[in-house]
């Protein structure tokens, strides 16, 4: 008995004494023991796997970012909640690994650093709501100077990319009250450089991007920086300091391509641009022909030729095999037609082209699609205008004058077309010879595959439209009579069984085959006859005015304007057109009194009914009190009363009043449309009918338009 007595005393002093150890070291303790313990298990477990993932993820979220570097480079790689999303699983195990910190460790000192990874984790994945949350906790609540520091800067740069640049300044001053170690004073140096680069404040960004770079270890990062920070020297005019910052990016381990962009840059800034053509011949740069072409291009616009900067631009769009890089070349190209050679044709197809491959989120994607719009509207009424100018010459001729031009324009475009598949067939002929080089076609896949190319696909579609402008997608489409089929796969065409080499090339029988029906097909648009060239002076009557309004409205290009408008008046008088014409005459002579007055006169004395002219009388924002409303209801009811009583002299003098004393009055649509009921009784159905459309045109959100539609449908069936 003795002996198990002393067995169970022995082992109860044994659990007494596990049962205090493990008492003191519950998270909720303050004994040395309990906190050394958390402390070593927090930082050296979940918080060191957390700390490692987040790592992991930094450097493949750095690795995966592809710069443009023809672009501004931002000092930081913005957050992009795509590129976070094929890391969000280690974004998920980095919080949950920093919770466990939170969750078992309360009274370790690593909970404020598990909570600013945790922030940090969520602004990877632009999760800035929750992020801004965690950061302010850290602030409000952390013991660690450094933690709380981390989190004002986590604070500042989500604010920052969210444009919310005020607020990131007022936490930026907070931060200068705060001690920073070396890693936060680097941090916050970069994240207000890259705060005000975004504010285009680019003497502050490099100032401050200077005082960060001591800071930095010697690595592809800062290589980044210092060529960012070459850019906005650039920008500022200050030649020196961007050369140096291109020399160093050499100096600190940049990528390849970075660094050959530096030295690209460095040469255009000190204008030694004579080495660009052994850059081309050199074989290591054959992937990166497009900026060497881009370079080229820069430095001849910046001696003013512009046309072979333009030739340049379009030798690295051909050459391009960067997807990321093609639409800013486009965009280049479209910008340089439309502002520097006013080719707006041209300019409308580069746009088109950028917008479909420009990202959506890119700032310069809506300024690009507008663009898009405005000279797609341009080129439309311009394309009518010539071509109707072009008919109209073409009826003026005699018979035999007439036949031979249409002969020599079918003969003309058919020998285009020829030159343009001779450079099909090139084009063809190098695509088939990589296909049975890499055997893509068995593999969708690759790269080199042209339909799955969207590079490729893309350039292509630009030649095209280049060449044969936009086409329906059905046989013969290049042909303007589509009678004759020709087949591309005849095998005396020296086509190959195996696949090989296809003869794209018109055979001079087909050339010529078929000319008189061509020519005969061309005759039957000319307008020859008084109703075909009356219906032709029409189209182009009302592409001008178009043409007008798309540079007042749509480009805001008032001289262009005011011209087309001008031209509009003296070919085509007493157009239908006419008092809107002279309505934005007035408004685009706003400098001009003299103009102006010119055509105010001549709108009051030809058009004084009209809406334009009452709309000129308007203030921009007049509106009438209820006093003076009351007034125009009541001089409308009288109008009215005399109108039914067959009363129609006082009837419309009644209505000349209220449209004089009561411009812009809520029932000024009442006004107009019963003198149009008058010009019904008063004035030939020619007057009338001209008044119902006018007012269904001036008026499209009356509640008596509808009725107004009835009364000229009738008027038209009559």
């Amino acid at each position: 008995m003795a002996f198990f007595d002393t067995m169970i005393k022995k082992y109860s002093l044994y659990f007494l004494i596990i049962c205090g150890t493990l008492w003191g070291c519950s998270q909720y303790s303050n004994s040395p023991l309990s906190v050394g313990f958390h402390n070593v298990n927090a930082k050296y477990n979940a918080l060191f796997q957390a700390n490692n993932k987040m790592r992991e993820v930094e450097k493949i979220l750095f690795e995966a970012h592809k710069d443009n570097y023809s672009q501004a480079l931002p000092i930081l790689i913005p957050i992009d909640s795509n590129s976070a999303g094929a890391v969000n699983e280690q974004i998920t195990a980095i919080i949950k690994k920093a919770s466990l910190v939170v969750e078992r460790h309360q009274n370790s000192k690593w909970v404020d650093d598990a909570y600013v990874l945790i922030g940090k984790a969520r602004l990877l994945k632009a999760d800035y709501k929750n992020a801004i949350e965690t950061f302010k906790y850290v602030n409000t609540n952390a013991n660690s100077d450094k933690a709380r520091a981390a989190a004002l800067i986590g604070l500042m740069r989500a604010y920052t990319e969210q444009g919310e640049f005020q607020t990131a300044l007022r936490v930026a001053e907070l931060l200068k009250e705060e001690p920073l170690d070396n890693q936060n004073t680097r941090d916050f140096y970069l994240t207000k450089a890259y705060l005000h680069q975004l504010k285009e404040e680019y003497d502050i960004a490099v100032a401050i991007v200077e005082e960060a770079l001591p800071y930095m270890k010697k690595n592809e990062q800062k290589a980044r920086v210092l060529y960012a920070a070459a850019q906005m020297y650039e920008a500022l005019d200050d030649k020196n300091a961007a050369s140096e910052s291109y020399l160093l990016v050499n100096k600190n381990r940049p990528s390849y391509d970075l660094g050959f962009y530096a030295k690209l840059n460095n040469a255009l800034v000190l204008g030694q641009t004579d080495g660009f053509e052994k850059l081309l011949k050199d074989s290591k740069n054959k992937d990166l022909q497009d900026k060497i072409f881009e370079a080229m291009s820069m430095a001849e616009m910046r001696k003013g030729n512009t046309k072979d900067g333009a030739k340049l631009l379009q030798a690295s769009a051909r050459n391009s095999q960067n997807q990321q890089q093609l639409p800013y070349t486009f965009l280049k190209l479209a910008d340089l037609y439309y502002t520097k050679m006013g080719n707006y044709e041209l300019a409308a197809a580069y746009y088109d082209s950028t917008a479909s491959l420009l990202p959506q989120q890119d700032p310069a994607y809506k300024r690009v699609v507008e663009k898009q719009r405005s000279l797609g509207d341009f080129v439309k009424q311009n394309s009518i205008i010539k071509t109707e100018d072009s008919l109209q010459k073409l009826a003026k001729m005699n018979p035999a004058q007439l036949e031979k031009v249409l002969e020599k324009i079918v003969l003309d475009k058919r020998a285009k077309e020829q030159a343009d598949l001779q450079k099909a067939q090139e084009i063809v002929n190098r695509g088939l010879q990589q296909q049975n080089k890499t055997d893509a076609f068995t593999d969708p896949n690759k790269t080199s595959w042209y339909f799955t190319n969207q590079i490729a696909l893309q350039q292509g579609k630009t030649t095209f439209s280049s060449v044969w402008g936009t086409r329906i997608l059905e046989d013969n489409w290049r042909r303007s009579s589509k009678d004759t089929p020709m087949s591309f796969d005849n095998p005396n065409n020296g086509n190959q069984a195996n696949g090989g080499l296809r003869n794209l090339s018109i055979s001079p029988d087909a050339l010529n085959s078929n000319l008189k029906s061509d020519v005969a097909e061309l005759k039957t648009k000319i307008p020859f006859s008084k109703e075909a060239l009356a219906a032709s002076q029409k189209r182009k009557e009302d592409a001008t005015f178009e043409l007008g309004k798309v540079y007042k409205f749509k480009l805001n290009e008032p001289r262009n304007a005011v011209i087309t408008f001008e031209r509009f008046l003296t070919d085509f008088p007493k157009s239908s057109h006419e008092p809107e014409a002279l309505y934005l005459l007035c408004l685009l002579n706003e400098d001009n009194p003299t103009g102006r007055e010119t055509y105010r006169k001549r709108l009051f004395k030809d058009y004084e009914d009209s809406y334009f002219a009452r709309l000129l009388n308007r203030t921009s924002n007049e509106t009438l009190s209820t006093g003076k409303e009351s007034e125009a209801q009541k001089l409308y009811a009288e109008a009215y009363g005399y109108f039914l009583q067959n009363n129609f002299t006082d009837a419309q003098t009644f209505v000349e009043t209220g449209l004089k004393q009561y411009p812009n009055s809520q029932i000024e649509d009442k006004f107009v449309f019963l003198k149009t009921m008058l010009l019904a009784k008063t004035q030939s159905a020619e007057v009338y009918q001209k008044a119902l459309k006018n007012f269904i045109t001036d008026y499209p959100k009356s509640q008596l338009i509808s009725m107004a539609k009835e009364r000229l449908a009738a008027v038209d069936k009559k």
